[in-house]
């Protein structure tokens, strides 16, 4: 069969996309939401106690007694959620910008000498991507995961942080993007590979 060959600029954009919706950063990201929760909870609960050991509860008129014991906790569940949005935006700010750093490096790393274009070549018939000059080649197999975006493929060989990601840009002249779909329908057929469209 014939080879599918691949040329296009690499883009800080397509890598910091490719990171994005990397396996391992994923789960980092959901931990760091859960930790965030906890946290927010675990404040809320001890801000609530210190509040409520403060307000005198002694009246026993039911409305001031409400409002002994509820103003206290509205206070301190606006005070965890305002510390929970904080935290959060801080988290993203975080995470944005180690993924733009990250995403830099990698195109540095890649990046043809003179500015080349890179080459991905899919051949069928060895059921592999050959990637970039040295031909590093990637094969098709139960460990391939393949999500497609608006913009791009991502292709991730493994779970993990240092396993082997590349991505093709779905833009580009008419022959690239009969390429593209070509491999896009491949893809979707086969058994071989774990695919997910991403909507956006």
């Amino acid at each position: 069969m014939q080879n599918k060959t691949f040329t296009f600029k690499l883009s800080d954009e397509g890598y910091y996309e490719l990171l994005k919706y990397m396996p391992y950063f994923r789960k980092v990201y959901l931990f760091g939401i859960i930790g965030l929760f906890v946290i927010s909870i675990v404040l809320f609960l001890s801000l609530n106690n210190s509040f409520q050991e403060s307000a005198s509860t002694s009246s026993q008129v039911m409305f001031a007694y409400i409002s002994q014991v509820m103003f206290p906790a509205l206070l301190a569940l606006a005070l965890s959620l305002v510390v929970l949005l904080v935290f959060y935006l801080y988290f993203r700010f975080r995470i944005n910008t180690f993924l733009k750093k990250s995403a830099r490096r990698l195109k540095e790393k890649y990046q043809p000498a003179n500015d080349e274009e890179y080459m991905i070549v899919f051949d069928q018939d060895q059921m592999a991507f050959l990637l970039g000059n040295r031909q590093h080649r990637i094969g098709i197999g139960q460990s391939l995961k393949v999500i497609s975006t608006s913009k791009n493929i991502l292709f991730y060989n493994g779970d993990g942080k240092s396993h082997n990601k590349f991505y093709i840009p779905k833009h580009g002249d008419k022959e690239h993007q009969e390429n593209v779909a070509y491999l896009t329908d491949y893809l979707e057929k086969s058994s071989e590979v774990e695919y997910k469209e991403k909507e956006r």
